[in-house]
């Protein structure tokens, strides 16, 4: 394996090598959306499986198992095949037997891990009951071994060593963001899919991945003065050649200098989706879409979400761009002509709510023709796939083909960061 590339790295980042996550709690006490919570086994949970009634639990070996009714741990024998695990009332039930109530954790016999129907994980699983017989999954593992199972889920396993290392540098960044914001007020930290960012476990190692995450370890992005804080480092497929500022995308977030908009030309040509379209979609089809994301949205806030009451579309069309040209905002004027603003990546995402088996927008970044009198809409001379924000992973890994390190790789994709050792 290639030396540790932060043999060369110049900035005063490694002298908080002995003082690890508390040195980024300094500066953390002025805004409390980017406050860390000192964790020093820097561990991640992931909600694997969300409000199941039964799942399918396997081990390489006998693991431990521990129910908060009954104090202690005790070996589980898993057949071969696996068993089935659910809830008969309160009662935890694995393959038939009765085991206690309250959380339940599984600790693994052998580095061969737990598997969770049908997939392989490290670190333990807990299971958290939610009532009405449903239940929670959680993956609790350290943070490193977590990402083993991320960058090459992320980016392909082909691809040069600078970009991986770069994937994993940012999708740490994001991890520990999480689980040291929204994570403090609940039981998990982050989703295992693109709501958060894709993990595949064990079975979505490689060595590649792996080689990434060690050669890193501990290694974030931070902004602001002194040692800076960390922040939500987005990163998305392809940018189109202009990203957008995180604030664009999702209002209500703080803008960010390393989550500005800016322009990145033809560098992530390479991608399938660096120039896309027409998408042609019945009015119909989007009208009934974005009710389904206003109703999801709207069950999740606890009110009614304004799109609920869309009739039909008379207009769709760009409102505003940034300043390099990129969507920002789109105005839906409905058939009886009530006008709805929304950041155009809102409008993407519910776009693309519930799709069926029709197209979805890779992007945000494109054209709209409306016609009054057709029934249809289309989007054209589309750039991009994903939300724009921080990092193009096309763009690292073009970056990384002509020579560039993993520094100046992070540099470009989040301008006024700075690479600090956080554990």
């Amino acid at each position: 394996m290639r030396k540790i590339w932060l043999r060369n790295y110049r900035i005063a980042a490694l002298i908080f090598v002995l003082t690890p996550i508390l040195f980024l709690l300094a500066n953390c006490t002025e805004e409390s959306e980017n406050a860390w919570t000192a964790n020093p086994a820097q561990r991640i949970r992931v909600r694997l499986v969300e409000s199941a009634d039964r799942i399918t639990l396997a081990a390489g070996a006998n693991p431990q198992v521990s129910v908060e009714s009954q104090p202690g741990s005790r070996m589980l024998a898993v057949p071969k095949g696996g068993t089935i695990v659910g809830l008969d009332g309160n009662q935890w039930n694995i393959g038939g037997v009765e085991v206690g109530t309250g959380n339940m954790t599984f600790s693994p016999g052998s580095d061969e891990g737990i598997r969770i129907n049908g997939t392989a994980y490290r670190g333990v699983i807990k299971f958290v009951a939610l009532g009405d017989g449903k239940f929670d999954v959680i993956n609790d593992l350290p943070v490193d071994d977590y990402l083993k199972g991320v960058v090459t889920k992320e980016m392909f396993s082909s691809w040069h060593g600078e970009a991986l290392r770069s994937q994993a540098i940012v999708a740490r960044t994001y991890a520990l963001y999480e689980a040291h914001t929204g994570g403090l007020s609940r039981y998990w930290d982050v989703y295992p899919d693109q709501r958060s960012q894709m993990y595949g476990g064990i079975d979505g190692e490689t060595p590649q991945g792996v080689a990434a995450v060690e050669s890193t370890s501990g290694i974030v992005l931070t902004y602001g003065g002194g040692s800076g804080k960390i922040f939500k480092a987005y990163f998305s497929s392809c940018c189109g050649g202009v990203t957008q500022s995180v604030t664009d995308a999702f209002p209500g977030e703080p803008y960010l200098p390393p989550l500005a908009e800016h322009v990145n030309g033809t560098c992530c040509s390479a991608s399938k989706y660096f120039n896309w379209g027409p998408i042609t979609l019945p009015k119909t089809e989007i009208v009934r879409r974005i009710h389904a994301y206003a109703e999801r949205r709207g069950a999740a806030e606890g009110r009614v979400v304004p799109e609920m009451q869309i009739t039909g579309i008379a207009g769709l069309q760009v409102a505003a761009v940034n300043q390099f040209g990129r969507p920002s905002r789109v105005m839906l004027t409905d058939s009886r002509g009530v006008q709805y603003s929304m950041a155009a990546e809102e409008m993407r995402t519910a776009i693309n709510t519930d799709p069926a088996s029709g197209p979805t927008l890779p992007s945000s970044f494109c054209k709209i023709k409306t016609d009054p009198t057709s029934d249809s809409v289309t989007f054209y001379d589309g750039h991009g796939y994903g939300h724009g924000v921080g990092m193009c992973q096309y763009c690292a890994e073009a970056d990384a083909a002509a020579g560039q390190s993993c520094e100046q790789i992070l540099a470009s994709a989040y301008p006024k960061s700075t690479l600090v050792r956080a554990y």
